[in-house]
């Protein structure tokens, strides 16, 4: 998403976008006349939902050339890690090396394409990580074993297609931010909690923790 916004600020650049090419993200670009049909229809192996697909409209060939090599600049340099040759950090390609650079990690994000989704979960699961899981599509049988893991291990495992929550006075996914305190909310609904959040804010208290189990998930 920041790519996207950096590439929108340029000049002669009119919107981008910046998206995994599922079959959803496509037809949202559809609707928002950045999908380049075209140029797909040429391509040998046309993208997929495990691949990035980087879109500028822009007022002219020059222009947009342009701005997609800042979108691939943002995405392939820059961020906190180890240094590179230049002098440059590069970003963790693993969670192995992620682990490596910060070994006071006790929570992984994963937001990748679902069926891919549920390995990088355990592989974070048997790695002691609580695990927020963004990511949807996750096979409700592996939906389960996962859940089983982390039971097993004592871990917090929220998701698949878990949207909202605030750990520790931190908010992960779509969250509001709001006052600490002495309420929390487990639930089901990233926006049922996004709004229970508010109303609790709005009526001068705070949030101990929040925790969405995803949305197949009401036990």
């Amino acid at each position: 998403m920041s790519a996207a916004q950096a590439v929108k600020d340029l000049p002669g650049v009119e919107d981008a976008g910046a998206v995994m090419a599922t079959a959803t993200n496509l037809e949202l670009l559809h609707n928002s006349n950045l999908l380049p049909a075209a140029f797909l229809a040429e391509q040998e192996k046309p993208p997929g939902p495990e691949d990035l697909l980087i879109v500028v409209r822009a007022i002219d060939e020059a222009n947009a050339q342009a701005a997609l090599a800042v979108a691939e600049e943002r995405l392939t340099s820059g961020g906190k890690g180890a240094a590179s040759g230049n002098g440059a950090t590069l970003p963790a390609r693993s969670l192995e090396m992620a682990l490596r650079r910060e070994e006071a990690a006790k929570l992984a994000v994963i937001s990748v394409a679902g069926e891919h989704a549920w390995l990088e979960a355990e592989q974070a699961l048997r790695h002691g990580l609580h695990v927020f899981l963004f990511s949807d599509n996750v096979p409700l049988e592996q939906e389960q074993r996962l859940k089983a893991l982390a039971t097993s291990k004592g871990l917090l495992l929220m998701g698949p297609d878990c949207g909202t929550a605030i750990i520790n006075g931190v908010g992960l996914g779509f969250c509001n931010v709001a006052p600490r305190g002495s309420i929390g909310i487990v639930g089901a609904s990233g926006t049922g909690m996004q709004q229970l959040i508010c109303l609790i804010a709005a009526a001068g208290l705070g949030i101990s923790q929040a925790i969405g189990t995803g949305g197949r998930d009401l036990s």
